[in-house]
């Protein structure tokens, strides 16, 4: 199940990433000024968020990944 895990997690960085630059997009679209559509700390957070999934996923070690180590050590 780890594969499937590690897919989700890196699918689910992707998505947030794009979804933030295309939500960024729209907002200086809208060339509002208002304080409620302050974008920068939401950018902030949901990029950090996108890249955390990202490496999470790239290190979670497949069954595969841990029979190469393993046989390595040997």
């Amino acid at each position: 199940m780890r594969p499937y895990v590690k897919a989700g997690l890196i699918t689910a960085g992707i998505i947030v990433l794009i979804s933030t630059y295309l939500l960024g997009m729209y907002v200086e679209k809208l060339n509002v000024q208002r304080e409620s559509l302050n974008m920068d700390p939401i950018h902030i957070i949901s990029v950090l968020l996108g890249a955390s999934l990202i490496l999470i996923g790239l290190r979670i070690k497949t069954k595969k990944d841990r029979e190469a180590t393993e046989n390595s050590a040997k």
